[in-house]
């Protein structure tokens, strides 16, 4: 019975474990401007499970607002941040989201963000 219970209790956390790698990820960098502030201070790179430039498809929402990024062939989009807080989620089809909650944009500030999405278990 012993037995029994503790495969239970590592099929229940193999599955936890799992279902937190599957989703989608954010990494982000900041560096703050010496000089001249950049016209375009936030950079995403969009990147799809096969680890390959996601090109185009990419719903972005910033604060309630949607915006379909124009993405380049490398999988980069760029833009200008005002100062302020954000919360961006990037969605794509059958793809996992991707959330960031308070994203903190302050003067003189660049912000690189990478999005790796995962797929969703269809």
């Amino acid at each position: 019975m012993k037995h029994l219970l503790l495969v239970v209790a590592l099929l229940i956390t193999s599955f936890s474990i799992t279902a937190q790698i599957k989703k989608s990820t954010v990494q982000i960098t900041k560096e703050v401007s010496k000089g001249i502030p950049k016209q375009d201070n936030l950079t995403i790179k969009f990147v799809g499970p096969s680890k390959q430039p996601v090109k185009r498809g990419v719903k972005m929402i910033a604060n309630n607002d949607t915006i379909y990024p124009e993405i380049s062939e490398l999988g980069i989009y760029t833009d200008h941040l005002e100062v302020g807080t954000y919360k961006l989620i990037f969605s794509f089809p059958y793809w996992y989201d991707a959330t960031i909650e308070k994203l903190k944009c302050n003067k003189n500030e660049t912000i690189h963000i990478t999005v790796f999405f995962n797929p969703k278990d269809i």
